[in-house]
């Protein structure tokens, strides 16, 4: 019995790891930005769907590799996981992260 319980915590682990990079309703892991203003960002998501995402330069937290940065720092062609606020019927960022290699790739193909 003891085997079988080991069995589904590993899988229950293994989805979750799965999980934090596939895209659900309220997170977009991996868009590319295709456009930035003061009030809303444009993103292609890996499903090749375009979604427009209302921001706010106070709500709207962006780290690159966790380190809070400005939304300044968020370009076209960067690709960023956003994670949307659930509460709000509006699709709207409360989370943009970035790494620094992929902002990095991104900036120097253009």
């Amino acid at each position: 019995m003891a085997f079988f319980s080991n069995a589904a915590a590993v899988s229950v682990r293994a989805a979750n790891v799965e999980d934090s990079n596939e895209d659900t309703d309220t997170r977009m892991v991996d868009a590319k930005v295709v456009e930035v203003t003061d009030a809303r960002l444009s993103v292609i998501a890996r499903s090749g769907v375009e979604h427009v995402i209302a921001i706010d330069r106070t709500d709207t937290r962006v780290t690159i590799d966790g380190v809070v940065v400005s939304l300044k720092d968020v370009r076209e062609g960067d690709l960023i996981t956003v994670e949307l606020d659930a509460n709000n019927p509006v699709k709207f960022a409360r989370n943009i992260s970035m790494r620094s290699d992929q902002v990095e790739v991104a900036r120097n193909r253009r």
